[in-house]
């Protein structure tokens, strides 16, 4: 809320939530800061150490659990700006605008791939003998935080199309910085005239992206940590977060207008989301036929490297 409000600026009479916050935190004229950018780092930051933490307690290494993390968090960002690149060609017009990070967005579902992808050739090439099972089950709790809490900066940004809505808990858009077609006065009639809608006033919608998915990606975290307690086999955790989210996604993009089509009435994040949901049950299935041992949760192992660690007899995942 900017300006010196009261309450009646963020929540009116009717229930609608209004927001009335400048996307941009900072801007020095050489430097941009967006509210987006910022959640999005703290949940990476926070990802990173709760996933560490996680590690420690299964006997993995801080030095090897930090390694992988660098390697995923990176190949999180090319995977994130890339599917972004391809859901959005019709925005890219140079080279340049690919690498163009502040011109455009990412995408959470190339940050997840791209993440998961990277950490698992990482160990897979560099550290052969580690336990992969493991390793994705302590990644999955710091993954599903890190998007938690990246969304909350699309709760201040708007950034993201939804459909029209009347609940009390819609979101509007006020600030006129807001990236929407639904926010700025006088913009984006094919929006307003495709929805049956009329005049210029900004038009609440459902707050898909800054509040349904954050509420159900913390759903997800509270189960991995169910999985925990309930000590079952290693692996497990991990596709029950790719699962869990496949679900999410695939059925929130229901009520989401920026995502492109691509095969039939499908859009790429829901087509992935069958992917990785197929991928999911596959897992489940193998683990079945292949039983792993629990994620050991006991003592915080003390910083050393993986070598050490494995003459204590780690074994494969």
């Amino acid at each position: 809320m900017t300006g010196g409000g009261t309450m009646l600026d963020l929540v009116d009479l009717v229930g609608i939530i209004n927001i009335n916050i400048n996307p941009v935190l900072i801007d020095t004229g050489g430097f941009e800061l967006t509210w987006h950018g910022l959640f999005t780092a703290v949940g990476i930051a926070l990802g990173v150490w709760l996933s560490v933490r996680l590690a420690r307690r299964a006997r993995i290494s801080e030095d090897d659990a930090m390694s992988i993390a660098v390697v995923s968090v990176l190949s999180g960002i090319i995977g994130a700006r890339l599917l972004w690149v391809i859901e959005h060609t019709d925005q890219i017009g140079s080279v340049g605008d690919i690498f163009a990070l502040t011109d455009g967005g990412i995408s959470i579902y190339g940050a997840m791939i791209g993440g998961v992808l990277g950490g698992f050739l990482y160990v897979t090439f560099f550290k052969p003998d580690f336990p992969k099972w493991v390793a994705l089950d302590v990644a999955a709790p710091g993954m599903i935080l890190g998007q938690a809490v990246g969304r909350f900066g699309d709760t201040i940004n708007g950034e993201h199309f939804a459909n029209a809505s009347d609940l009390p808990w819609a979101f509007r858009y006020t600030h006129p910085l807001t990236d929407g077609p639904w926010s700025a006065p006088g913009i984006d009639d094919w929006y307003r005239g495709s929805r049956g809608l009329e005049g210029e006033e900004p038009v609440a919608i459902h707050p898909v992206a800054g509040g349904y998915e954050p509420i159900l990606d913390f759903m997800i975290l509270g189960g991995l940590f169910l999985l925990r307690r309930m000590g079952v086999g290693a692996g497990w955790g991990f596709t029950f977060y790719v699962f869990g989210y496949a679900a999410v996604r695939g059925l929130l993009s229901l009520l989401r207008t920026d995502e492109a089509a691509i095969a039939g009435a499908l859009s790429v994040p829901q087509l992935l989301a069958i992917l990785t949901g197929a991928a999911a049950v596959w897992m489940a299935l193998h683990l079945r036929r292949h039983r792993q041992a629990p994620v050991p949760t006991g003592a915080v192992l003390e910083r050393h490297t993986h070598r050490g660690s494995r003459r204590g007899g780690m074994g494969r995942g």
